[in-house]
């Protein structure tokens, strides 16, 4: 039976911002979501208005959000002013038979198809149906009348977890050039969607009548999760240069140079998420403390009597993985930012996105290289930036999801084995 957690910590390390209720997990906190304002000053203005209009406001329209990640689904309930209301996140069931999406396109291609797509759907009906029920009685116990309510939905992640929610075909993106079959946005109703889904569970008229919006990618290898995330952050500013990156099995990074988009994404393997650490902060916290300490050189080497007995519970091997994964991060910005002819110096603003980065520190990035030195002052961590995305482009509108820009893939370029290897060496 699969597991059931905040995407954030997993419900093993009493972060807080998530609780056992009836066997689902519900966010206590809301700083998981990243939407322009901060989830404090959203709430505060919200409470606001609703000490002018208690019992006089007549809620109209829902917002439901999920963030389809390769190791985990989030979801979230939000009213018309974007204030969360309900948030639940599970394990990814398709993690069964593969745990990346290499293994989950080999596996459609060898007839598994159907399968993971009735599986991710199935997952998304009963996240939709739990934070619909709790949204819906959080408003009531506000006084606020729900009749005649309607719901929009946003759902976005990597490109290959999209085609296989759509159940498009995967055989474009098995092989070079890897050709997604669509990058576009795709809208239909819930009712086409989740059509197989009706008989299993009693789905009320107006989820059956919501418009889904899956949101749109750049690439095969950057996908509409990245796409809401930098709805999210970017300021849109023109005249500014700023990144986003999104840590998980894979780390995609944007950059935004006078509005136009930059992408590419870096395999990080199992170093961030699903591996040893399932609470990634502890391995930045302890890498950067061995460093400070001495106990470890700068090819990633513990020195005795560390490398036999470890340090502070941290293994050579957690040290390798980690290290494999911040050559792969180091080297994506770095041909990022010379393909769009920007230095890192004149970068602005770095975001960092992602359930992985959620409880790190910029100093722990920037100590550990995984961030170069030239982004000190500058990075935020912004926790799931594709779930606040999809909600400000909800509450926008479909038509405002700003998607345009050119992506490198860095398998094809030369520099990337030189520059893969030396970052992933410790300054």
């Amino acid at each position: 039976m699969s597991k059931t957690y905040c995407g954030a910590c997993r419900g093993e390390r009493g972060c807080r911002d998530c609780q056992a209720v009836g066997g689902f997990v519900q966010y206590a906190g809301l700083t998981e979501f990243f939407v322009q304002k901060t989830a404090q000053e959203r709430s505060e203005e919200r409470r606001e208005v609703q000490e002018n209009t208690l019992g006089v406001l007549c809620v109209k329209e829902l917002l439901l959000a999920a963030d389809l990640g390769t190791t985990t689904l989030a979801f979230v309930c939000a009213d018309a002013c974007g204030e969360v209301l309900a948030a639940y996140g599970c394990e990814n069931p398709q993690r069964r038979t593969a745990a990346d999406v290499i293994g989950r396109i080999d596996a459609a291609l060898r007839g598994q198809g159907e399968s993971l797509t009735n599986e991710i759907r199935e997952a998304l009906v009963k996240g939709f149906l739990f934070v619909l029920t709790e949204g819906a009685e959080t408003l009531h116990t506000r006084g606020m009348n729900c009749d005649g309510i309607q719901v929009k939905i946003g759902i976005a992640g990597n490109t290959v977890m999209q085609h296989l929610l759509l159940g498009y075909s995967l055989a474009g993106m098995a092989k070079a050039p890897f050709t997604p079959y669509t990058t576009n946005k795709t809208v239909l109703m819930f009712s086409q969607l989740f059509s197989g889904m009706a008989g299993n569970y009693e789905i009320p008229r107006m989820l059956l009548q919501a418009e889904v919006t899956v949101f749109p990618c750049l690439s095969a290898f950057v996908g509409g999760d990245a796409v809401a995330g930098a709805n999210a952050v970017f300021s849109g500013d023109r005249d500014k240069i700023e990144l986003l990156i999104d840590l998980g099995t894979n780390g995609e990074i944007l950059l935004s140079v006078k509005g136009k988009w930059y992408g590419t994404a870096a395999a990080m393997g199992s170093a961030m998420e699903g591996g040893r650490y399932a609470y990634a902060s502890d391995l930045f916290r302890k890498i950067a403390k061995a460093l400070e300490d001495e106990a470890l050189d700068e090819t990633g080497l513990l020195q005795e009597p560390y490398f036999t007995e470890g340090y502070a519970g941290l293994l050579q091997e957690d040290i390798r993985e980690f290290q494999l994964a911040k050559g792969a991060v180091r080297a994506g910005i770095e041909l990022l930012c010379r393909y769009a002819e920007v230095k890192p110096e004149q970068v602005e603003r770095v975001f960092v996105a992602g359930g992985v980065g959620r409880y790190c520190t910029p100093e722990d990035l920037l100590r550990t290289g995984l961030l170069p030195k030239e982004f000190s002052g500058k990075v935020m961590i912004v926790g799931n930036s594709s779930v606040g995305g999809i909600l400000s482009c909800l509450l926008k509108g479909k038509d405002m999801i700003y998607c345009n820009g050119e992506c490198l893939n860095l398998a094809e370029q030369p520099e990337f084995e030189e520059l893969y290897y030396r970052f992933m060496n410790f300054e």
